[in-house]
């Protein structure tokens, strides 16, 4: 099992768009972690339900073990599916890959 160390950078309401922006700091040992394990050590670390989580960008300078993460959480799920690209909710497994 992969060993993340997570820690909060900076953390901002943001009640226009009913959400809560994070950067995150994320070290690691190991191979870079997948956005699936991302995304489960962050649904943990932050204590959220994993359908309001977004993950909006991960950054990794070359070499490094460390990633910077932007995600936002937002308090309903209406309002996350209304706001974010369609494919920002593929890529979070928010939304299934073939349209109805």
């Amino acid at each position: 099992m992969m060993i993340m160390k997570t820690k909060i950078i900076a953390k901002k309401m943001n009640t226009i768009l009913s959400r809560i922006e994070y950067v995150i700091n994320m070290s690691f040992d190991g191979a870079t972690p997948s956005i699936k394990d991302i995304r489960q050590n962050l649904v943990s670390y932050l204590g959220v339900e994993p359908d309001r989580l977004v993950i909006k960008n991960i950054e990794q300078r070359y070499g490094s073990r460390e990633l910077k993460i932007n995600c936002y959480v937002y308090e309903k799920i209406e309002v996350l599916k209304q706001l974010e690209p369609v494919y920002v909710l593929k890529r979070n497994g928010l939304l299934n890959s073939e349209p109805a």
